[in-house]
């Protein structure tokens, strides 16, 4: 037998079943799991083990980022390189904030409900405050007066560790004390997806606040604060409920600003995935069905390990 035929034949195959069942402890794909733990009472096979994929997904969803980080710097130096050898044009440099021109429109990010939020949620909103910073500051025609209340000290660590220069950020004003101590009641309005009211525009002189969605709207009748929602309904009829995170709400705003166009503001901000089975309203009231879009990348790699991992557990149940 030739080398490149043994080194075949010692070759391992991979099998999404790895070890015999001892006891009640199973392994499906290197994980073990107790088929007697209630999460998996009254299920099929097939249903336990997509509930084993989904949390092996997000066991290696750390080890995934890293391998993409390390994937990207390794592209980006090979680049580098080519563009050093004359073998591609340099890619064009991405344009610096300009100088920012502050209009009359305020926006407060309320961030009295970090008290609700665990490690995870709160590093979350830090997320959400520098896009939110980032999308203000490279407003092409206004940025928004920006303010940041109610900053507790966890969050307030969060921003030190990870975006360290928010103290200099530029029409950023950030305080510990609620909206209620700074501003006048009279000029704000809190945004709520709940609220009964619709913000065709947003008004010159007013602040607009931006909080938890499913607890915002309650907070600000209980305060005597007018609310109201963005005009996404008429627009777009969304499949899910017309909740957006922080930073999409600011981004929209931006956009609007921008624009003065809400429909423009809308397609360009949320989410194709929240696009997805949604039905567009035209300018004479007609519902168009939104195409399909593809899912997100991470999205599709997860079905299609999904599919290849119920190909891999039909053949075996058929061989056995």
């Amino acid at each position: 037998m030739s080398a490149a035929g043994q080194d075949y034949k010692d070759t391992p195959v991979a099998t999404a079943e790895a070890t015999e069942p001892k006891g009640n402890i199973r392994t499906y794909q290197g994980k073990q799991y107790d088929i007697t733990d209630p999460k998996f009472q009254g299920l099929s096979k097939n249903a336990i083990k997509k509930i084993l994929r989904d949390e092996i997904w997000e066991e290696t969803k750390s080890e995934r980022t890293k391998g993409k980080r390390e994937k990207f710097k390794r592209k980006r130096a090979e680049r580098r390189q080519l563009e050093r050898d004359g073998a591609v044009e340099p890619l064009p440099k991405r344009p610096k904030a300009k100088h920012m021109t502050v209009g009359k429109v305020g926006v407060i990010l309320d961030c009295s409900f970090t008290s609700y939020m665990n490690d995870k949620e709160i590093s979350s909103m830090r997320q959400q405050i520098v896009r939110c910073y980032s999308a203000n500051v490279r407003a092409e025609k206004e940025s928004m007066q920006m303010a940041l209340t109610s900053l507790d000290e966890p969050l307030k660590k969060q921003l030190d560790a990870k975006a360290p220069s928010w103290e200099n950020w530029r029409n950023f004003q950030v305080t510990s004390e609620p909206y209620l101590d700074k501003f006048n009641k009279e000029d704000l309005i809190y945004l709520s997806a709940d609220s009964e009211n619709v913000a065709h525009e947003l008004e010159e002189g007013k602040t607009y606040i931006i909080g938890v969605q499913n607890l915002c709207n309650d907070k600000a009748a209980s305060q005597g604060i007018k609310t109201a929602q963005l005009p996404i309904g008429d627009y777009i009829r969304l499949a899910s409920r017309k909740v957006l995170t922080v930073n999409q709400v600011v981004e929209i705003m931006v956009k609007w600003l921008d624009y003065r166009d809400w429909e423009k503001a809308f397609m360009e901000v949320i989410p194709e995935r929240k696009l997805k089975e949604s039905t567009f309203i035209n300018q004479h009231g007609e519902e168009e069905k939104i195409e399909e879009e593809e899912e997100e990348d991470e999205d599709e790699e997860k079905a299609t390990e999904d599919t290849t991992a119920n190909q891999t557990d039909q053949q075996q149940e058929e061989t056995a």
